[in-house]
């Protein structure tokens, strides 16, 4: 009678396990921060009108600065704010996530209510399913205020 060896079995279940995360390291993992065909569709260009870095708020319509694009793992995000007075009195995403059809959806309902937390808080929320999106919205956000010389 012949018997069958467990080394044989061992050696079987191993090479298929390190086919297998062969095969899931393999996966392409979503662009990031590539955005080489412009703002995607339905979303508004850059504002054209910027100040230099470090004036304060000015007197009238106020003063258009963007924040420097923060790369997400889903896309970049970059932020646009108007201020006037010292204060927030506009703000809109430049940039948005745009690595596939859900992260676009993500961003189309989350933006919204980041340009709205930016206008009405002293701080900006993290959107729910929209984490990626809302921490970049944060960090270039900040660095549109610095820009601006407000903290």
């Amino acid at each position: 009678m012949k018997r069958k060896h467990p080394l044989r079995r061992i050696v079987l279940g191993t090479a298929a396990t390190v086919a297998g995360v062969v095969a899931l390291l393999a996966l392409k993992q979503p662009a990031g921060g590539q955005n080489v065909a412009g703002p995607p569709a339905g979303q508004a260009p850059p504002p054209v009108a910027a100040t230099a870095p470090g004036a304060g708020g000015g007197a009238g319509g106020g003063q258009t600065v963007t924040g420097d694009v923060v790369d997400t793992q889903y896309g970049p995000v970059q932020v646009s704010v108007t201020m006037s007075g010292g204060k927030i009195t506009a703000a809109q995403a430049v940039k948005t996530p745009n690595s596939g059809p859900r992260s676009e959806q993500i961003a189309k309902d989350s933006i919204p209510q980041l340009n709205q937390q930016a206008v009405s808080a002293a701080k900006v929320d993290t959107v729910s399913g929209a984490t990626y999106t809302s921490e970049g919205y944060s960090k270039s956000l900040q660095s549109a205020l610095d820009k601006a010389g407000t903290q």
